[in-house]
């Protein structure tokens, strides 16, 4: 009878309780050829499945605002935030990122173009975890994400 009881308790511990893809990084990014360069880099840590792909800040704060609550183990890991969006610039986003409590103190990775210290400034404020400069390479990327979570 014990052993009918733990192989229950593994099956309900293992089994995919929502029917909804686990989403572990968020990319916000508009332009095509930067993503494809931040697939790669994501490939190669072994960190590109579960990621969600939005081009615009509106949609972003939409789909962070919107996300349930976490599966075991399967918490959101990185936001890597472009910081030129439409919609809404990227600071913005940022800035309404930590008003949500779901998401507040998930990392957030700068990938930018912007050499502008206000730009720097801000970020700093709102506690950005890095900044990548543009175009993303595999030696930047890695910097960046050390010390993240399970990463």
């Amino acid at each position: 009878m014990v052993q009918r009881s733990n192989k229950f308790l593994l099956l309900i511990m293992f089994r995919k309780i929502s029917t909804q893809p686990i989403v572990r990084v968020v990319v916000v990014e508009d332009d095509e050829n930067d993503r494809d360069l931040l697939v790669r880099q994501l490939r190669k840590s072994e960190i590109d499945h579960h990621v969600k792909f939005l081009s615009d800040g509106k949609e972003a704060l939409n789909f962070l605002s919107s996300l349930p609550e976490p599966e075991p183990f399967c918490n959101l890991i990185a936001i890597f935030l472009d910081l030129k969006l439409p919609g809404m610039n990227g600071v913005r986003l940022l800035g309404e990122i930590r008003k949500i409590p779901r998401v507040r103190d998930t990392p957030v990775i700068i990938m930018t173009s912007s050499l502008d210290p206000k730009d720097f400034e801000a970020c700093q404020e709102l506690k950005v975890s890095a900044f990548i400069p543009k175009p993303v390479t595999f030696e930047l990327f890695s910097k960046a994400i050390t010390g993240l979570p399970h990463i």
